[in-house]
């Protein structure tokens, strides 16, 4: 393979170590006492603030996003602070491996009903045996260690729920309304910024004034400069030089990779539990996107039917 063909593969690797480290983040964040508030105002406003003078700058050159603005207000409600706050809290009544796989298969499963519905995709018979397995995995997940839960795992579970619901709806739209990708980014950062400041920047000050300032700039660097910025770049770039099939599997890898760096960085092992949700649901996202490995050559190409 040349240097050249491992540029995808490397952004994607990179992309799912991006979502994992913030991820791993924000449930640390909010164990050392931190605010859903104060990481989601990480999360947008910082990225927001270099957003809103390359918009600035574009719109005196004459650069229009083209995106009207009902359309710009429902893609930053969707996927906006609103979704921060909503995917964070989740983390103060359940554990990260919730965050890791709840979501996902929210997505997953939004996405697919939504796109049926607006971009008349199929829902094939596979994507449907493959959700029952996800459901199968979560339930496996919850089943196993329900006795080692908190009281309250499952407002963790619903906010879960519907922050990957909100983010499989953000995503639908962006393609039903064909969003620019580079305008999209740039202007709903630019709006979620405008939204963060006034909304949750009081409350955000309170609890970014009472940690340590070492957990402070983990966070900075890990919300907004690695959630909000660099995740982006790099999901943007691997979804131009993967295919879509291998640009689809990248969320699978995400628990495995999160839950190993909780292990390495906080001491958190993952139970049997865990391990045995996130086989079952991984293994429901390879039945569903109709992954094979040829019997031939391991290295051949896969099969693209959904």
């Amino acid at each position: 393979m040349r240097a050249t063909h491992l540029i995808g593969p490397m952004l994607g690797a990179l992309t799912v170590l991006c979502w994992s480290g913030y991820n791993v983040a924000a449930k640390h964040g909010i164990d050392a006492g931190l605010s859903p508030q104060a990481l989601a105002f990480l999360r947008f406003a910082l990225p927001g603030l270099v957003a809103l003078p390359v918009l600035a700058i574009r719109y005196v050159l004459g650069v229009r996003t083209g995106i009207p603005l009902l359309r710009l207000a429902a893609l930053i409600f969707l996927g906006g602070p609103l979704f921060g706050v909503v995917a964070v809290s989740g983390y103060v009544h359940a554990p990260l491996s919730h965050g890791l796989l709840f979501a996902p298969v929210a997505v997953f499963v939004v996405g697919g009903v939504l796109g049926a519905v607006l971009l008349s995709e199929r829902l094939t018979f596979r994507r449907l045996v493959g959700a029952s397995v996800m459901f199968l995995g979560l339930a496996m997940l919850v089943g196993l260690d329900v006795r080692g839960l908190g009281p309250d795992w499952g407002q963790g579970v619903a906010l879960f729920v519907l922050a990957g619901s909100m983010w499989g709806g953000y995503t639908v739209l962006l393609r039903f309304w064909r969003i620019p990708v580079i305008d999209g980014t740039v202007a709903v950062a630019a709006g979620s910024a405008l939204v963060s400041l006034p909304l949750l920047g009081v409350t955000a000050s309170e609890t970014l004034r009472s940690v340590s300032w070492s957990d402070l700039m983990l966070q900075m660097v890990m919300q907004g400069l690695v959630g909000g910025v660099v995740s982006v770049v790099a999901l943007i770039g691997a979804v131009r030089l993967l295919s879509a099939q291998s640009a689809s599997l990248l969320p699978i890898f995400t628990p495995v990779v999160a839950l190993g760096l909780a292990a390495v960085l906080f001491g958190s092992v993952p139970s049997g539990a865990e391990i045995v949700g996130v086989t079952i649901i991984a293994a429901g996202f390879l039945l569903s996107l109709g992954v094979s490995i040829p019997r031939s050559h391991l290295t051949g190409p896969v099969n693209d039917t959904v």
